[in-house]
């Protein structure tokens, strides 16, 4: 548990390879280091469990690629590094800069509390892309990086009958891990569309900066078409069944199909998890590459706020390799900022950071965001938490509002338990195309803090125990 009044040098949130690398950068320079993590053990989503892995299922570490082994060497360095580890913490507020002080409000076994770092990090990584369409809120519909968390934390398998759907390289991994353990799935079904001349030059630009994985990913997509039943070109997809998923429909080439199945696992990319750095008043912008908003960044990882940094997949979709290489170069920008209390930039990039963007470029062209899923039907349920239909944003959008915030009071739209995490992405695409402007121009919901929840009691509880200080 954290002490009362707890202060530090550097405040990490978030301890996938990012943080870790930070962290462990920072720690090893002298530096007073606490890393804040929502999970039980050092990772992130990109190396769940591996600590795990490797003392009790040592036989599944090659089964779950040589991706997953990596980050073997970076949780082990971490846990050298001096930095302090603070596993189950969510972090529900940063301070505001009209603060006199900069301060993390936290919760810990249920229990309210305030650090107090000079600088903070952000390592929050990515998020799923939302997927709506028709039936996607059946039980038995769930994401690929959910089933592949219960892979790598539990060695939980989806039976046979399993059916993949959207595009992406974590589609295809997935698939390729699923083949490892035995597990062959009933079809996948790829949204993507066919590979532009474009996709195509950038593809052989990846393939120079970064062969190994260039050929793994062709090794996974070729495996998927030779093993499984790969439908191409797949659109106007439907989940069916009454009180659990039964079956899903899909067009592909003029003609409609069905498949009987018990789970239909959906991906389509990943996007930054931006709630905590929005929340924070950090300034951002719509990412028309990546379809999704993101973080003004300058230098390695600087913000609009002097002593925030954001660094890895929450920064930009950029996968594992470059976020550890950020996080270096992010350590020494803190460095700097701690020593001298003003923003220093690292504008310099090695060359694996430039490989490493040359591959992002190539992905982003080659595996879009699918456009059923970004602007879904109007029967479709988009807020699942309060049971919106892309009709009724449109409607609304029709009317004269203005963007996501004031459809809050037309719809509750993004006013459930989620706080609009799982529909803030397709409501402000939708409004957007219903009223002929741009993402940018439409907006975003305003995130305000607590981002997770809290009671009234454990702020009481908190408040009591600052008197006392």
């Amino acid at each position: 548990m954290i002490t009362q009044r707890p202060m530090c040098d550097v405040a990490v949130i978030g301890a996938g390879p990012a943080g870790l690398t930070a962290a462990s950068e920072l720690a090893e320079s002298g530096r007073d280091v606490v890393v804040l993590d929502e999970q039980g053990a050092p990772g992130g989503q990109i190396y769940k469990g591996v600590e795990k892995v490797v003392a009790d299922r040592p036989q599944d570490i090659g089964l779950l690629g040589k991706e997953y082994v990596a980050g073997k060497a970076l949780t082990r360095r971490f846990r050298q590094s001096g930095a302090q580890y603070h596993p189950g913490v969510s972090v529900w507020q940063i301070t505001s800069d009209q603060e006199p002080e900069l301060a993390l409000g936290l919760l810990q076994n249920g229990s309210a509390q305030m650090l107090h770092p000079k600088h903070v990090i952000l390592a929050t990584g990515a998020m799923e892309r939302p997927t709506p369409f028709k039936g996607w809120t059946l039980p038995g519909v769930m994401t690929v990086g959910a089933a592949q968390t219960l892979l790598k934390s539990s060695r939980l398998l989806p039976e046979d009958d399993v059916v993949l759907v959207g595009t992406g390289p974590l589609l295809y991994l997935y698939a390729a891990q699923l083949a490892s353990f035995g597990i062959r799935p009933q079809a996948i079904l790829d949204t993507r569309p066919s590979m532009s001349w474009r996709a195509a030059r950038l593809g052989l630009s990846a393939l120079t900066a970064c062969p190994k994985t260039m050929l793994a990913g062709m090794k996974w997509l070729w495996n998927a078409r030779v093993r499984v039943n790969m439908v191409r070109g797949v659109h106007s997809l439907k989940a069916q069944g009454e009180d659990h998923l039964s079956s899903v429909s899909y067009e592909t080439r003029g003609r409609r199909h069905e498949l009987s199945t018990s789970l239909l696992l959906t991906h389509d990319g990943v996007i930054p998890n931006t709630w905590l750095s929005m929340s924070a008043g950090i300034r951002h912008h719509f990412d028309s590459a990546q379809s999704c908003w993101v973080p003004d960044i300058h230098g390695a990882g600087s913000t609009s706020r002097d002593c925030i940094s954001i660094i890895g997949d929450g920064a930009r979709i950029g996968g594992a390799a470059v976020a550890a290489l950020q996080g270096e170069r992010v350590a020494y920008e803190v460095e700097a900022y701690l020593r001298t209390q003003h923003r220093a930039m690292v504008t310099t990039e090695s060359r694996a950071l430039r490989r490493q963007r040359q591959l992002r470029r190539f992905l982003d062209c080659a595996f879009p965001p699918t456009a059923d899923f970004q602007l879904p039907a109007d029967e479709t349920i988009v807020c699942r938490c309060e049971e919106v239909s892309a009709g009724e944003i449109r409607q609304v959008a029709a009317r004269g509002c203005m963007g996501p915030n004031q459809g809050k009071a037309f719809t509750r739209c993004g006013m459930g338990p989620c706080m609009g995490r799982k529909c803030a992405l397709t409501v402000s695409q939708v409004m957007a195309d219903a009223r002929g402007v741009s993402v940018g121009e439409i907006g975003h919901y305003r995130i305000r803090s607590p981002i997770r929840p809290i009671t009234v009691g454990q702020l009481a509880d908190m408040a009591l125990v600052s008197g006392e200080d």
